[in-house]
């Protein structure tokens, strides 16, 4: 390699990991993420890699942090199991750190169903078939299972409000 080529290449990490800085600076992302968009704005792999590698080590990046907040944020928004694992994956978060975040947040996934029915849909309960069918699909979609959406809906109508 010459000495222009390897002046060349230290260049392009440093402004790697200046990218890095900068979109950590605005909020936690996957190293997934963060490869993605070093990708896009043209980073050789190489570079990547050298430029997460620091960020890791300096502690800047933490793929358990990011999954940690981003976990609670999902939480939060009333999204339930199936819907996060699918996002989980789409962001490049391995399986083991998501069930260890999960074991740390140890969420009760029929309270959180509950709690999304009384928050978006009130505490009367649907009078009609069709619209519990409604809300069924609706919390289907936010990534509940039956179970949990069921014993959310008996809840609604038994009218407990805790």
């Amino acid at each position: 390699m010459t000495t222009d080529a390897a002046e060349s290449a230290t260049e392009e990490v440093q402004q790697a990991e200046e990218a890095v800085v900068r979109l950590l600076g605005r909020r936690e992302h996957s190293a997934h993420e963060l490869r993605q968009k070093l990708r896009q704005r043209g980073f050789t792999d190489a570079a990547i890699q050298q430029a997460l590698s620091k960020a890791q080590q300096q502690g800047w990046q933490s793929d358990a942090r990011f999954t940690e907040i981003w976990l609670r944020s999902e939480l939060n928004n009333g999204n339930g199991w199936l819907k996060i694992k699918a996002k989980a994956q789409n962001k490049g978060i391995a399986e083991a750190t998501l069930q260890q975040a999960l074991r740390d947040a140890a969420p009760d996934w029929q309270e959180l169903c509950f709690d999304y029915v009384l928050r978006k849909f009130g505490a009367t309960p649907p009078t009609e078939r069709s619209q519990r069918d409604k809300i069924t699909r609706h919390l289907l979609n936010r990534g509940f299972r039956f179970g949990e959406i069921n014993d959310a809906l008996k809840r609604q109508q038994d009218g407990d409000d805790y």
